[in-house]
């Protein structure tokens, strides 16, 4: 790759546009060409041969955007493709991942969301040899062991490593329990300035209360019955490293409090000694916990939750990232078979629907197991929806939904959509005709006779296809599934 690199935009000449080729060449120094989506685009490649390619597949209906997504990858497998997919489409991701296609951005863009997405591809193409036809990118989707190209996740990426480079300062890292709290910590000392020295963890859930303390801070000969010689605590065990306190919920107050003395005065003292040791260790801890409720009752110090909060990580549940789920399934089939020398296995349509739209309670590592288990049951083949656990079985009915409805990017009915000052004109002329004397006005009622009639409208606009009626709402299709089954309007598409 030149020294400059080579970026090629195809995209409708708008403003947003514009500002994303700006956004780019400020940013990157780059070289940056725009063109149309067009029949040309493939021969245009040819006389000048970028490094990246960002193209807007929404600009064509869904089939002919991701066909040609195909074809350029067959073509020209050295230029890295980065689409562009309206956030409103998200089941694109899946046959974009099938075409080894990792990387994308969602419209409307955001440029933070850019910069991690093209600096992940300079990254790749200075990795690779001069002359590589390597496909994309596929690395760029692990950080650390953490899989997921979702924005969520991409924010989450970025924001590890801003907060890695102050290698002082504290991080609480809150998730639900299966999401990867400990992976988080673990990347950001790995990606530190302590990288070189220790990381320690710690459960506080797991270890006993009368045995933390000395499990922390260690002890001194004599400290009570059976300490018959010194013994150094995780805490000075870190020094110089990162100490991570997994569900600091857990601890009690009274190694709450010493824990405080750690954070502000970088000493400590072990049980039983009576002179304070210095020690440079950074703290990470973590929690599944409401901290600011433990705080409320009394539970947890409010000092110390203000001095272990300086940065925030949230972790996003699994059930709120469903498109990086074929990325996971993935990732664990490939460790399985190759760590254990398992037969190679794939999920069918039917069962990655499933799992893409299954709650995940345990989060990723329940996930992963479901995975190891279909491993030495089916390895060889593919996994069928009904080779699924039973508690997957009550998905069919959505599954069968989803995959009997065509994916088309404009209504049958070929009807615009309303702008926004069409849609605030109905709705004030809705609220005049409100009866607005006292008494008269049931606001539950009203937000759900509304919410019927939004959902009555969309599904007439698009002739009674479910998932461009969930589009039009910018609702999951999930969701709005559920509430045509809660309003028992089924009936009125002859269901």
């Amino acid at each position: 790759m030149a020294s400059t690199p080579s970026i090629i935009i195809a995209a409708p000449q708008t403003p947003d546009s514009q500002v994303l080729a700006n956004h780019i060449r400020d940013k990157f120094n780059a070289a940056i060409r725009m063109t149309a989506v067009s029949a040309e685009l493939r021969g245009y490649l040819d006389v000048d041969c970028p490094d990246i390619l960002i193209v807007d597949i929404s600009a064509k209906l869904p089939e002919q955007g991701i066909e040609m997504v195909r074809e350029l990858r067959r073509s020209h497998p050295a230029i890295i493709i980065l689409p562009l997919i309206p956030a409103s489409r998200r089941e694109l991701v899946k046959q974009l991942l099938s075409l080894d296609v990792f990387l994308y951005l969602y419209t409307p863009i955001e440029p933070a969301e850019t910069t991690i997405a093209i600096t992940r591809a300079l990254e790749h193409l200075k990795s690779q040899p001069k002359n590589s036809t390597s496909p994309q990118p596929r690395e760029d989707v692990n950080f650390h062991g953490m899989i997921g190209s979702c924005r969520t996740m991409l924010r989450l990426f970025d924001l590890i490593t801003r907060v890695a480079e102050d290698d002082d300062s504290t991080v609480l890292i809150r998730g639900e329990s299966g999401t990867g709290k400990e992976m988080v910590a673990k990347a950001i000392h790995a990606q530190s300035s302590r990288s070189g020295k220790n990381f320690v963890p710690v459960n506080c859930a797991a270890i006993p209360d009368d045995l933390l303390e000395s499990e922390l801070f260690g002890y001194t000969k004599g400290a009570f019955t059976g300490a018959s010689s010194n013994k150094i605590g995780r805490i000075q065990y870190a020094d110089g490293g990162t100490l991570f306190l997994d569900e600091i919920g857990d601890m009690k107050p009274t190694l709450q409090a010493k824990l405080l003395r750690v954070l502000q005065e970088k000493e400590f003292e072990p049980v039983g000694g009576l002179k304070p040791i210095p020690v440079d260790t950074r703290v990470l801890a973590a929690t599944h916990c409401d901290l600011e409720q433990l705080v409320s009752e009394g539970r947890f110090r409010e000092d110390l939750y203000y001095r272990l909060s300086v940065v925030p990580l949230n972790i996003p549940a699994l059930k709120d990232r469903r498109e990086d789920i074929p990325l996971l399934i993935d990732s664990f089939v490939h460790g399985i078979t190759g760590k254990r020398n398992r037969e190679p296995f794939t999920f069918s349509e039917a069962a990655l629907l499933a799992l893409m739209n299954f709650e995940w309670r345990g989060n990723v590592r329940e996930l992963e197991n479901l995975v190891q288990h279909m491993s030495i049951l089916f390895g060889g083949r593919q996994v069928e929806f009904d080779d699924l656990p039973d508690k997957f079985h009550h998905l069919r009915e959505l599954v069968a939904s989803i995959m009997a409805e065509p994916s088309t990017d404009l209504a049958p009915t070929g009807k615009p959509a309303e702008s926004s000052e069409e849609n605030l004109a109905q709705a004030t002329n809705s609220i005049e005709n409100i009866p607005w004397h006292e008494g008269q006005v049931d606001f539950r009622e009203l937000i759900n006779s509304f919410e019927t009639e939004l959902i009555v409208h969309a599904m007439k606009l698009t002739d009674g296809n479910k998932k461009e009626a969930a589009r039009l709402l910018n609702l999951k299709r999930t969701t709005l599934l559920e509430k045509i089954k809660k309003k028992s309007l089924n009936s009125l598409w002859g269901e």
